[in-house]
């Protein structure tokens, strides 16, 4: 397949990861299809760069990572928390991940229990 200046992020995806493509790039390159890099990069809180070298499978960072910010921004899944039962994986993370002081008794909890969750496979990457 040859690309040109119309094909598709999709089309960039399959032609750069092949039948290895995993799942979550599939979902970033259609995301990207449905809005723009973007808009995917603001929602993600990252450049558009970040996103296109995921898509062209040329990025040089930690792509375990890269799919996790994908499945919790895109990919609608629920994870099973120990304090209050099915959350979405977004919420997780970004609960998991808060910087500073607890400011209450619910980031308290949270910061008692997601360090030792077995969700939490961030590894110091947060």
């Amino acid at each position: 397949m040859s690309l040109n200046a119309s094909s598709t992020n999709a089309e960039r995806a399959a032609l750069a990861w092949g039948d290895a493509m995993p799942a979550w790039v599939r979902l970033l390159a259609n995301a990207c299809d449905a809005d723009n890099q973007r808009v995917v990069a603001d929602r993600l809180n990252k450049s558009s760069g970040y996103v296109s070298r995921l898509i062209n499978r040329c990025y040089a960072g930690s792509y375990d990572e890269a799919e996790r910010q994908v499945r919790a921004a895109y990919g609608g899944e629920d994870v099973e928390c120990p304090l209050f039962g099915p959350i979405p994986l977004a919420s997780c993370l970004r609960n998991r991940r808060r910087k500073g002081p607890a400011r209450n008794q619910l980031h308290k909890q949270y910061a008692a229990t997601c360090p030792a969750c077995p969700n939490n496979n961030d590894g110091g990457e947060a």
